[in-house]
């Protein structure tokens, strides 16, 4: 499976993890899936052997990648029954490298390896020279956690935009690793990443009226 396909999984069910009414647990699977997003076009398997061959070692705290470890445990568990045979492989690989490292933070290893991947940059056309990375991990971050939330993603959104020292080749990255898929222009980057927030506020709203149906 492709790290960009394996993101989107994760997103689905970070999706069913709001629905159910686990926030922090949706937050935690949010963070980890810019892992794969920022290696869109290697293999879940290629680049969990990567990941283990850097030995990364980061800060302990909370959320670690143990407690993400024990949410793949539960996907996994949800698609033993439906899902191709390679697919749990690369979940059972995925959740081993987390165990391997089950203290460590889970902001620094998706920090620490988001920082590492390769320049798949597709959209820029070339490598920018200067590239921030700096800048697209803060605000990848900082958009990722506020996904949903209407008025603290605005907040997030605007400050991204009025900041000067964020480029094009910044904004066209970002969306990338937000969404997975490329885009030509600064407004189009900063379109796709908009779209995506309100994709989830969509969602949750048909959610809470179909719970709000049922109950009634």
């Amino acid at each position: 499976m492709k790290c960009r396909d394996f993101g989107c999984v994760l997103r689905t069910f970070a999706g069913v993890l709001d629905v159910a009414g686990a926030p922090v647990a949706r937050d935690q699977i949010v963070m980890f899936a810019a892992v794969f997003d920022a290696h869109p076009t290697s293999s879940v398997s290629d680049l969990v052997r990567r990941l283990a061959a850097l030995g990364v070692a980061g800060s302990m705290g909370s959320p670690s990648l143990g407690d993400v470890a024990r949410l793949l445990s539960a996907l996994k568990g949800f698609l033993n029954k439906t899902a191709k045979t390679t697919v749990l492989t690369d979940v059972d690989a995925i959740e081993k490298l987390l165990r391997d490292r089950a203290s460590m933070e889970l902001a620094a290893f998706v920090r620490i390896t988001t920082q590492a991947a390769p320049p798949h940059r597709p959209a820029t056309g070339r490598d920018a020279p200067g590239l921030r990375d700096d800048l697209i991990v803060h605000y990848r971050d900082k958009l990722e956690a506020a996904l949903g939330d209407e008025e603290k993603f605005a907040a997030i959104y605007n400050d991204l935009r009025a900041n000067t020292a964020v480029g094009k080749p910044e904004i066209i990255v970002l969306a990338n690793q937000m969404t997975g898929s490329g885009a030509r222009t600064q407004d189009a980057a900063l379109k796709k990443i908009w779209n995506r927030h309100q994709s989830l506020i969509v969602f949750k709203a048909k959610s809470r009226a179909t719970g709000g149906r049922s109950a009634a």
